[in-house]
């Protein structure tokens, strides 16, 4: 019974995640159980060889070379292969005491002791395989795969924290590099030489960056460099932090310009710059990327190498700090902010199945003006908040509209991505739901993939809890963001919208088609409704539709109306529905 014991014990010791930890006692049990001198222990998948010598209580390490014996083996030594599901893990030899045969007993216990050994092998291989492929996705998840250096995500989100990380009036900079002359070398020497200049150009920055830097691909001939340890304390300290910035520039644009090797030929990579300094508390990281995108365009508009983001020549900054006055106002009229209903339809059938609310502004000054002219300056201001409550207000007046004309269609509306930053938000519309006697499921609120890019915990917090409401969710310009099958994952979607650049080219070019078919593919096996946006004309409709495509939106059945005129649409398309017939596809027939 204490052998057994003993025995019991060392099998529990194998259980270890490591196949260095499992060897060591591995061969340290196997000379505590069984009568023997020494163990020598070959472990196939990594080529490794762990030996326990008489007398010694170190256990030595060296590479496995298999040698092919002929013959039985010596009459002290006992091998035995160690098997997982027929499949061989290793080879376990022993050098016994004393000659002659095992026992029955010793036998059984070999037999027990070899296959709780190669168990536990096989475990610590399947772990580390394992392992090693996580760190490798998340590798590649973060890496730019040409340069090897970060990408924009990974900058986004590492750049999040590092500006978290610093006092609010710490001094940062973001310095947004951009190769000159680029495209005239791929379309010279060819794509091969662009890749190998990027490349060549990566390593350079890769190998001159500081510990406080953070280095990163933005995509094409782009790079970005962000600075958390600058002088300064934010007040009179930014011009000291400005100065070293700006000498951070001009030195990288002249490294980068020493001339290299590329194809066979010596090329010198010319770089502008474009460089911002703000304090880390109030400016987040893709506004930084706004205003040396600016900076960087005035450099290259001047003919100088680098250039400082100036306040007073962003014409897009001023122009939101007075849309963003002037919506104040607008909030507290009753007639300048109106919605518009785009109706969507059954595409086979052509029958109503909802409406998308779309804001318009009656600016009394500038006109008429679309999401497209405002937008950017609600969400860069503290008016965000109150704005999309405004919509989501009118908005569920029109469900209840339509249902008290016996039209219980769902109403849509965007949900600007900051607006997931707001803890207050599923609690208010809750109260809008009830005030208004709107089901929860006649509300989808349509979010752009840019979510996903999101490091946030209160992002997911929010969405959950509008999910947790009953409302529906819709992926707006699906397949344009950076992350669309992240998104999927994030958060249970309904409806999956088809970008309206998709169905305009989707009958001239093969690769959208397919594209569109493939989100259409996607949203069938996932059990979500996709919408195509943009269908302006009968053979966008009958091609969508051989293809699957549950709905759509577009000029082709109707253009937007006004809040007081949606329910004589809806009436308008009911009366004109017009089924179309599919034309099969090709791997359909038959």
């Amino acid at each position: 019974l204490p052998i057994w014991r003993a025995f019991a014990v060392a099998s529990r010791s194998l259980h270890r995640l490591d196949e260095v930890a499992v060897a060591h006692e591995g061969v340290r049990s196997a000379r505590s159980l069984f009568a023997v001198r020494s163990v020598d222990l070959a472990v196939f998948g990594s080529q490794t060889r762990y030996r326990l010598t008489a007398g010694s209580s170190t256990v030595e390490t060296a590479p496995h070379v298999p040698i092919q014996i002929d013959g039985p083996p010596p009459p002290h030594h006992v091998v035995r292969l160690l098997e997982v599901a027929g499949g061989p893990v290793g080879q376990l030899t022993m050098v016994a005491t004393r000659p002659g045969g095992w026992s029955a007993n010793d036998q059984h216990r070999l037999a027990a002791f070899a296959d709780a050994l190669a168990a536990a092998l096989h475990d610590a291989a399947t772990h580390s395989a394992l392992r090693d492929l996580h760190d490798k996705s998340m590798y590649e998840s973060s890496h730019d795969p040409l340069t090897r250096l970060l990408n924009r995500d990974a900058l986004l989100a590492r750049g999040h924290e590092l500006l978290r990380a610093c006092a609010p009036e710490q001094p940062v900079a973001l310095l947004l590099l951009d190769m000159d002359n680029f495209k005239a070398v791929n379309d010279t020497l060819g794509h091969l030489a662009g890749d190998e200049l990027l490349q060549r150009t990566a390593a350079r920055l890769a190998e001159d960056i500081d510990p406080a830097e953070l280095v990163a691909r933005l995509g094409g001939d782009e790079f970005a460099l962000l600075m958390t340890d600058l002088p300064g304390d934010g007040g009179d300290g930014l011009e000291a932090a400005s100065a070293v910035a700006l000498r951070r520039a001009r030195s990288l644009t002249a490294m980068l310009a020493a001339p290299t090797e590329v194809a066979g030929v010596t090329l010198s990579a010319e770089v502008s710059a474009g460089v911002v300094v703000a304090t880390a508390g109030p400016v987040g990281l893709i506004e930084l990327l706004r205003r040396a995108d600016i900076a960087l365009y005035q450099a290259k508009e001047s003919g100088v190498r680098t250039m400082a983001y100036q306040i007073g020549r962003d014409d897009t900054s001023t122009d939101r700090l007075a849309l963003a006055a002037e919506l104040q106002g607008a909030l507290a009229s009753d007639d300048q902010l109106t919605l518009v209903l785009q109706p969507a339809v059954d595409l086979p059938t052509g029958a109503p199945i909802g409406v998308e609310a779309l804001i318009r502004w009656h600016h009394p000054r500038r006109g008429l003006l679309t999401p497209v002219h405002f937008v950017r300056a609600v969400e860069a201001s503290d008016l965000l908040g109150q704005f999309t409550r405004y919509v989501l207000d009118r908005a569920l007046a029109v469900a209840a509209e339509l249902a008290k004309a016996g039209m219980e269609l769902p109403v849509s509306v965007n949900l600007s991505p900051r607006s997931l930053l707001d803890p207050h938000l599923p609690a208010d519309l809750a109260e809008l739901l009830r005030r208004h006697r709107v089901p929860a499921e006649h509300l989808t609120l349509e979010i752009t993939e840019t979510v996903v890019l999101s490091p946030l915990r209160i992002t997911d917090q929010v969405l959950h809890s509008l999910r947790s409401l009953g409302v529906r969710f819709a992926v707006d310009d699906f397949g344009t963001g950076y992350s669309s099958l992240t998104f999927l994952t994030r958060i249970a979607v309904d409806e999956l919208k088809v970008d309206r650049t998709f169905v305009a080219k989707m009958g001239e070019s093969k690769e959208t088609a397919a594209i569109v078919r493939a989100v259409v593919d996607l949203g069938r096996r996932l059990g979500m409704r996709v919408v195509a946006e943009g269908v302006e004309t009968a053979e966008q409709r009958a091609a969508l539709v051989s293809l699957g495509c549950d709905a759509g939106q577009g000029f082709h059945f109707g253009k937007a109306v006004a809040e007081d005129e949606v329910v004589a649409e809806i009436i308008r398309l009911k009366k004109a529905v017009r089924p179309v017939r599919a034309v099969p596809r090709a791997d359909q027939a038959g």
